[in-house]
């Protein structure tokens, strides 16, 4: 029974940012615990092979390109999603970055830090909004949205990423309210997951091993870390968890002031 809890067989899954690190290790992940998935990603052959690796479990892969920014590449998928199933169980929010929002408040101008925004929050809001008819049609449907440690931690140059980040948590409880019970709502916080995205911190001794002494578990995450997170908010294993966001960042959101100074001092 235990393990049943954890399993989306026969449930569809849409994962955005599908086409490698995070996004990818959800989707083989919920592939593996029986789930169909449409993965997402704006480079049609990095989901190609995500796909491949869905289907070697067993089960359906629907591989879509997709500007998660762009409002005719949404519609455009959005209709061959609903060509695809009569319902949705699962939708994950992976796709983000730090766009042209990183840098400085004198570097970045209002239309930069809009892109960050529009990345990372309203693109979320929007693929919410969008596939809420498909979520609704199914019974105890659950949607994951997954943040960054940067939504609550503090560090120059991330002013438009953390406050999206930090709307995005926001919405999610909001989210959780409004769309209750039909609807779960939850996310995931991750701090440094070793992905594509932080190889210039792995690819870097020095850079490594200072960002290591930010985490209480002494190494940075992997992607199946976030992914078993996120299968448990997206499975009946959670079933009476929503509005949550969930920190999986080896104890950093634990880690007292104090405790940070000695770390930087050391």
């Amino acid at each position: 029974m235990i393990t049943e809890a954890f399993s989306l067989k026969g449930k569809t899954a849409l994962v955005t940012g599908a086409g490698k690190g995070i996004g990818a290790r959800i989707a083989t992940a919920f592939a593996e615990m029986g789930a169909n998935v449409i993965l997402v990603a704006r480079t049609q052959s990095d989901i190609d092979r995500v796909a491949e690796e869905v289907r070697d479990f067993g089960v359906t892969a629907t591989a879509l390109a997709c500007d998660i920014t762009s409002d005719d590449s949404v519609a455009n998928m959005f209709t061959q999603v609903e060509a695809a199933t009569a319902s949705l169980d699962i939708l994950v929010n992976n796709a983000g970055a730090a766009g042209r929002g990183y840098g400085s408040l004198e570097q970045v101008d209002k239309t930069a830090f809009t892109d960050t925004v529009d990345i990372n929050l309203t693109a979320a809001y929007h693929l919410i909004h969008l596939a809420l008819p498909l979520l609704k049609k199914a019974p105890n449907a659950a949607i994951v949205n997954v943040s960054s440690a940067m939504s609550w931690m503090v560090d120059k140059n991330f002013a438009a990423y953390a406050a999206a980040k930090a709307g995005l948590d926001q919405m999610t409880r909001i989210l959780a309210y409004e769309l209750a019970p039909a609807i779960r709502v939850n996310g995931i916080a991750p701090g440094a997951i070793e992905t594509p995205a932080t190889a210039f911190i792995t690819s870097n001794e020095k850079r490594l091993t200072e960002t290591e002494r930010w985490i209480p578990q002494g190494r940075l995450g992997q992607p199946l870390d976030i992914a078993l997170a996120a299968l448990y908010l997206a499975s009946p294993a959670s079933g009476f968890v929503s509005g949550k966001i969930l920190e999986v960042d080896g104890g950093m959101a634990a880690l007292p002031g104090s405790a940070i100074q000695a770390r930087l001092k050391s």
